[in-house]
């Protein structure tokens, strides 16, 4: 039941697509239509062939149907109203909804089989009947109206970055995995011309190119490619049709005329204009939760301490990890029955530090972390991990402390008399 399910999604999101395009380019239903039907029969059948093969193949056709979404979000800069242009429109829309309701038959290169292909084609049967229903029910609704030839491309490209991906198997976005993809691709760039430029260690070329190479290959600069990748056509396609010549009107002589032919215009521009916008909203919503995918906040449980007399000792390598992998580690101690919460972490520069888990001006809520921020829990205040140990503003209250060896220690006395200063003694009760 689950495959008919996920089928009859995945096929639903195939017949929006193609109703999509016969509904702009209705000179050319017959052949958008075949080309569909062609494409998901040739996936199908592709995917079930390659099952005694190896993985290889599979990769190459997943692949290139999962990167057919840039293709058609670039062919938006280029295509004209040409019959090839929806044909091959159609071919690189369809592969990627193709691959996910053929995928659905395979769970890493292994046949299921029976009951299983039985609900996928019942899946494809109820879908297809739906298609040729609403078809018929759109069939005098002109979509030219609210799509040009470049508009349209642009807007089946948001759609499949929206709902597209293989997403019955991997909780990750198609944004997510092209970044990541991109990531593995500048990485081993980098990694080949640093190779090729034979310059030796140590070399002061070497000290500064390793910094700019370091960047090309970060994920940020990943993220950055993936951001103009995304933005680069809908926003030239949306400039292309602010630009749209505004029609003559000197030859009108009565103004009730001159004002009609210029509403017109401009409702053209509105028409058109709000898929665009519509796509862009897309692209910005999706890059926004893919780069919180890929830092997610991280909020770890305090570790109980306790005081050896009056002094607390945390080992910055021990059971609970190493402080140098730059992530926050919180600690908690008792005294006179109110608990303290301090954070330790080591920033960019090397250098540990300790501080409260409360600032000077929010409630004591504490801190998350999220990348190279900690992330005030009350007020959402991005604290740059460079900034920990700085006091003022949302930055954690820092603390007397030094360093022995592997150990970080402190004085209990002088954080409760921080903590009490800054925060209040109710805080640390509950009270």
């Amino acid at each position: 039941m689950t495959s008919f399910i996920i089928t009859f999604r995945e096929i639903i999101e195939f017949s929006l697509i193609v109703l999509l395009l016969t509904g702009v380019y209705t000179d050319h239903k017959k052949t958008i239509i075949s080309a569909a039907v062609l494409v998901l029969i040739s996936g199908s059948l592709l995917t079930l062939v390659n099952y005694p093969l190896s993985g290889l193949l599979e990769k190459a056709y997943t692949g290139f149907m999962f990167y057919s979404f840039l293709m058609i979000l670039f062919m938006s800069l280029v295509s004209g109203g040409n019959a090839i242009y929806p044909v091959i429109c159609t071919i690189l829309a369809m592969l990627v909804p193709s691959a996910q309701l053929t995928s659905i038959i395979m769970d890493q290169a292994s046949l299921k089989g029976g009951s299983e292909v039985v609900f996928a084609l019942l899946g494809v049967v109820a879908g297809i009947l739906i298609f040729m229903i609403v078809l018929r029910l759109l069939s005098g609704f002109n979509l030219k109206r609210f799509f040009g030839t470049q508009g349209v491309m642009v807007f089946i490209s948001a759609f499949c970055f929206l709902f597209g991906g293989r997403q019955e198997f991997s909780s990750a976005s198609v944004i997510t995995s092209l970044q990541q993809g991109l990531n593995r691709f500048l990485t081993s760039f980098v990694i080949n011309l640093k190779e090729l430029l034979l310059i030796p260690q140590g070399h002061m070329i070497t000290t500064a190119l390793d910094g700019t190479l370091g960047f090309l290959a970060s994920a940020r600069f990943a993220m950055a490619v993936t951001a103009l990748i995304l933005f680069i056509p809908p926003v030239y396609v949306f400039i292309k049709l602010l630009y749209t010549p505004e029609p003559e009107t000197e030859g009108i002589e009565i103004n009730a005329e001159r004002r009609k032919v210029v509403a017109v215009y401009l409702d053209d521009l509105i028409r058109k204009g709000t898929p665009l916008l519509f796509s862009l909203i897309v692209s910005i919503v999706m890059l926004h939760a893919a780069n919180l995918a890929m830092n997610p906040k991280y909020d770890p449980e305090p570790i109980p301490v306790v005081a050896d007399g009056d002094m607390i000792t945390i080992g910055l390598i021990d059971k609970y990890g190493d402080v140098a992998d730059g992530r926050i580690r919180k600690y908690s101690f008792r005294h006179k029955g109110a608990a303290y919460r301090v954070i330790v972490m080591m920033r960019p520069d090397g250098e540990v530090v300790a501080a409260l888990d409360a600032c000077e001006i929010c409630p004591p809520t504490g801190y998350v972390q999220r990348g190279e921020h900690v992330i005030c829990k009350y007020c959402s205040t991005p604290i740059p991990v460079q900034s920990l140990g700085q006091s003022g503003g949302c930055n954690p209250i820092p603390v007397q402390y030094r360093i022995e060896g592997n150990n970080l220690i402190m004085v209990k006395d002088d954080i409760v008399r921080t903590h009490n200063k800054w925060v209040g003694k109710d805080a640390a009760t509950g009270h």
